[in-house]
């Protein structure tokens, strides 16, 4: 029994040694990986915006006897309140402005609509709603890039530096041989660009 009890221990004693060998093998194999490092943020900035192509204001340039009744207001998002008088075949007012990116980001221009033309009766005005529809048929009001090619979707102002030059016109095609009797009111409705970050 003594003899059993002592081949016990001699087992038990080889099994520690064998798993003491076993960790002291896996440590020589052991490595240790590590990763740090830091990050700043920056936060970027958007800013899209109209601009004047030159000076301070937007002057109109006019064809005909086409006459500039209020000039234009420019606000960083808004041309507004401008207002107008075409009086016969020929006439059109032209406006120059440009669309910048100051930001820090690309901007990508993904919609733009055009406003439309409608055309009503001027109070106290004869004309009949029928001749003033005519009228709208024949004027035109376009937006272009400044170099006549059309606006599209998809196209980049870079960061910072992008700018797109813009030419905006209201005319009665020289071409038109409409005839209108009196006043007739053109309303012009929202034209809209929306950039998105590219």
């Amino acid at each position: 029994m003594e003899k059993e009890r002592g081949a016990k221990v001699i087992a038990v004693v080889a099994l520690l040694i064998a798993v003491v060998g076993l960790t002291i093998g896996y440590a020589a194999y052991a490595s240790t990986l590590t990763i740090n490092g830091s990050a700043n943020v920056d936060p970027a900035s958007w800013d899209v915006h109209f601009a004047y192509k030159t000076g301070d204001s937007l002057t109109a340039a006019k064809t005909g006897n086409a006459v500039e009744n209020t000039a234009p207001t420019l606000a960083a998002t808004t041309i507004s309140g401008f207002a107008v008088t075409l009086k016969a075949p020929g006439d059109s007012v032209t406006y120059d402005f440009s669309v910048k990116n100051g930001g820090t980001l690309d901007a990508r221009l993904d919609t733009f609509t055009l406003g439309t033309l409608t055309c009503a009766p001027n109070d106290g005005s004869r004309i009949s709603q029928e001749d003033a529809t005519r009228l709208c048929g024949e004027l035109k009001y376009t937006l272009t890039y400044a170099d006549g090619s059309t606006i599209t979707t998809g196209t980049i102002l870079e960061k910072t530096t992008g700018s797109k030059d813009l030419t905006l016109k209201l005319e009665w095609p020289v071409s038109s041989t409409l005839e209108v009797s009196d006043d007739v009111k053109v309303t012009i409705g929202t034209t809209t660009f929306v950039y998105n970050q590219a």
